[in-house]
């Protein structure tokens, strides 16, 4: 046999080497010339956005509770992930429950509460429309029976844990004559505890000189009304920011004292 002849047979798997690569490398450019799938809007979200937006519009209020039931489906919609255009659209149909329309009895927020709980986890944009809500003063700031919800607003402002907020919400737990309020807004607070080291310790400085300052007013004893209304806050509040203090510094104490003494030897130490 003359090398010519083998030729082909010495050659054939070097051939199919080379098909093979040619063509992995042509379904390859192939590849890179699609653009991927354009992200297609849920139909079902926005059914149950335009459904929300009407119930909501309702003056009588007639169907609150399926409302909720659809503000329920949508936060599962946003857990198991969902589009920034269906996402947007769901922020400003919740914005239009809380902002919006006819303001429902104070017993009869059921509608109110669940949309603060959505927007709660929609991060900054959530909490814009709850900084909204919270402050309007003809819809829930006015009157007392707001309170509860005016709470549970702060609450949520917290959980979309934007640092933006945290100004905000220190103001509200310093200086809100409503000691309620003060007690939501320190907790708010500890949804932070996750915050570069810089932001903890100013959350921490700015609860503790309000804590010392009601803890000196609730120790002078006596029948002063300003020990006593001390003593009201304090019971109201410390609760909820000892938790806070906890969260943000990993310690485990109850009195001020003791995070005084504790924040003194380790402000200038890492946490």
């Amino acid at each position: 046999m003359t090398i010519a002849s083998r030729t082909p047979s010495l050659f054939r798997p070097v051939m199919s080497v080379l098909t093979v690569a040619l063509f992995a490398m042509t379904a390859a450019g192939s590849l890179r010339a699609q653009k991927p799938p354009k992200p297609v809007p849920d139909k079902e979200v926005a059914e149950k956005a335009a459904q929300l937006k009407k119930i909501a519009a309702d003056k009588k209020f007639r169907e609150d509770d399926r409302g909720v039931d659809l503000i329920d489906a949508l936060m599962l919609k946003q857990q198991a992930g969902m589009i920034a255009k269906d996402e947007q659209l769901v922020i400003k149909t919740l914005d239009g429950v809380m902002n919006k329309g006819k303001v429902r009895p104070a017993d009869k927020a059921k509608l109110y509460v669940a949309a603060a709980e959505a927007l709660g986890r929609h991060g900054s944009a959530g909490a814009k429309s709850l900084k909204k809500a919270y402050s309007n003063k003809s819809r829930f700031k006015a009157k007392q029976m707001w309170v509860p919800l005016r709470e549970r607003l702060l609450r949520n402002i917290g959980r979309a844990k934007d640092e933006k907020d945290v100004k905000f919400l220190l103001d509200e737990a310093n200086r809100n004559p409503e000691s309620a309020l003060q007690a939501a807004a320190g907790d708010a607070l500890g949804n932070f505890e996750e915050s570069k080291e810089k932001v903890r310790k100013q959350i921490v400085k700015s609860l503790l000189v309000t804590f010392g300052a009601l803890s000196e007013r609730a120790s002078q004893g006596g029948s002063s009304i300003d020990s006593q209304n001390a003593k009201d806050r304090l019971a109201a509040l410390s609760g909820k920011w000892t938790k806070t203090l906890q969260k943000l510094t990993g310690q485990n104490f109850d009195t001020f004292r003791e995070w005084q003494t504790w924040n003194n030897k380790n402000k200038n130490k890492k946490w």
